[in-house]
């Protein structure tokens, strides 16, 4: 019960509602139709007056689904303009379909009680509907089984869309940072000399001072600093492929201490799991490097 009620509150796909969807149901159901009569030759046609003949047969089979075919090309117009304007659930969509069948099938007892009255032999009210009724389910069964075959077509061909932008997606997507995290850092001055070693989880930011840089790093609870005479950019070097990240000419960030990454009053900022709260501004230069390499590090963490 409770699926038959999702079903009924559930949308269509898009597919079933865009042009393309319903040129390819209306072209899939009327070459279907016009098969099935010549084949099957439903309501004993194939006895009404000359049609007997093969050539004579196809052309009234011909007229019989060119009617279908205007009737199901409005009420498909008029569909795709309903759709555009309110949400077509499942339950909708059956109705729109059943009063679809239940107007070609009484255009066609009309026809054949007006206009070929000796040769269809229908006359009382019992045999008309009767006849309607045989109409309704014939047709129902043509419409049935290419729409299935449509709808199967327009899903596959939805997914391999899905599949290739998802493909085109993965391969415009700028590569992994490749992270080798070592579990001690080493830090060395300008000569290349090692100055400071420390721990890699307990760095949290470095920045720029004039001819120095500035690290800062966890000591017993609180937050100590050392000062290092090198350039930020040569330190960005040593440190390529650790969690420490440059994301400003004058800072570098952990990411390990990075909780968010977040638009402020003046640009991105990086906000650090430390007390007070500290916030790193990122730079334009940075922005977009700075962004892919946190999504991909929080993702992979």
């Amino acid at each position: 019960m409770r699926l038959i009620e999702f079903q009924q509150q559930k949308e269509i796909p898009d597919y079933l509602k865009q042009k393309s969807g319903i040129a390819s149901q209306v072209l899939f159901s009327t070459i279907f139709a016009l098969l099935f009569i010549n084949i099957y030759k439903p309501f004993t046609s194939e006895t009404w007056g000359n049609n007997v003949q093969t050539l004579e047969y196809f052309l009234w089979s011909c007229g019989a689904v060119l009617v279908g075919f205007v009737v199901t090309v409005i009420s498909r117009i008029l569909f795709y303009y309903y759709a555009k304007r309110h949400r077509m659930f499942y339950w909708v969509y059956a109705v729109w379909i059943f009063t679809e069948v239940s107007a070609m099938a009484i255009i066609y007892t009309l026809i054949v009680k007006f206009l070929m009255p000796e040769t269809a032999q229908i006359q009382d009210g019992s045999q008309i509907v009767d006849f309607f009724w045989s109409a309704f389910y014939t047709i129902l069964l043509v419409l049935l089984i290419p729409t299935m075959l449509s709808w199967l077509y327009l899903a596959l061909t939805k997914k391999k869309k899905d599949l290739d932008a998802l493909q085109k997606q993965y391969q415009d997507t700028p590569p992994m940072v490749s992270i080798d995290q070592p579990s001690v850092i080493q830090f060395s001055d300008e000569k290349g000399e090692t100055r400071f070693s420390v721990k890699s989880e307990h760095v949290i930011w470095i920045e720029a001072a004039d001819n120095y840089v500035i690290i800062k790093y966890q000591n017993q609870g609180k937050i100590s600093d050392f000062l290092l005479r090198n350039s930020l950019k040569h330190l960005a070097e040593d440190l390529k492929n650790t969690t420490l990240f440059r994301c400003h000419r004058s800072f570098m960030v952990n990411f390990d201490h990075a909780v968010a990454l977040r638009k402020g009053q003046d640009g991105l900022i990086i906000e650090l799991d430390v007390q007070p709260i500290k916030v790193i501004p990122v730079s334009k230069t940075y922005k977009e490097e700075t962004t892919i390499a946190f999504t991909q590090y929080t993702c992979k963490k």
